[in-house]
């Protein structure tokens, strides 16, 4: 009688202990995020960054809420701890804004938006959605400026690169120019000076046609040289005019 009551005793102690044991078993957590750094929070209570690995809880439901420092941003989610398992949590925290990268050749150009975000290459991780006009300005003087528009969305990274086109000193544009320049001068001279001759020797053949026999012979080449200079002066004017337009 009394070892049936032990016994009774001892199924009772180990009823009352796994009762225990199942009533106060723990579990655990486990919260990885893209990026870490993200703040993990129980019911208010800060638990540390992400990533929080095994963290030992009482089995039950808690609030979790997820704040990115950076961003200012949050999200909330209700999850249940079991006993005696790892409940894995894993967020990617989309950004709210988006990134531009800009590079250059030759790196150094000031990069602009509506402010100065610095010298190439340079990015930006948090710029608000939208379009914006991008300028790209060396200091350097003999490259040319390059000015582009770019559309920026929620989360994306858009990257710009641009090869700064440096001034020639001296080109083929430059050799025609000063040819045709000459020309034009020189024509419309030679033809200012030619018909002058010519007007002197008329004036000077009239007044005294013994003194100049061969008058009419020098007048003629006088009048050809000056029509000569004159229309090479224009062709040169006209091919100086092509040359500036295009």
């Amino acid at each position: 009688m009394k070892r049936d009551s032990r016994m009774c005793t001892l199924v009772c102690f180990l009823a009352a202990g796994g009762f225990f044991f199942s009533t106060y078993s723990d579990g655990f957590l486990t919260v990885r995020t893209d990026p870490d750094g993200i703040e993990v929070w129980l019911d208010d209570n800060f638990v540390g960054d992400s990533p929080v690995i095994d963290k030992k809880l009482k089995s039950g439901r808690y609030s979790l809420k997820l704040v990115d420092p950076v961003q200012h941003s949050s999200t909330v989610e209700e999850i249940f701890i079991q006993d005696n398992e790892n409940t894995v949590i894993e967020k990617t925290i989309k950004s709210k804004f988006g990134s531009l990268k800009v590079t250059s050749v030759p790196e150094g150009a000031q990069v602009s938006i509506a402010t100065e975000l610095g010298p190439s290459p340079v990015s930006n991780d948090f710029m608000n959605p939208g379009k914006y006009r991008v300028e790209i300005r060396h200091p350097d003087k003999k490259y040319h400026p390059v000015v582009e528009e770019v559309v920026i969305p929620r989360g994306e990274t858009v990257s710009l690169s641009k090869t700064l086109e440096k001034e020639k000193s001296w080109d083929n544009k430059d050799t025609w120019r000063i040819l045709l320049g000459v020309g034009t001068a020189g024509g419309y001279i030679l033809g200012i000076v030619q018909y002058g001759g010519f007007k002197k020797l008329q004036q000077q053949a009239i007044l005294d046609p013994q003194l100049y026999p061969d008058a009419d012979k020098q007048k003629n080449g006088k009048l050809a040289w000056s029509i000569i200079g004159t229309a090479v002066g224009s062709l040169c004017l006209v091919g100086l005019e092509i040359v500036a337009f295009f």
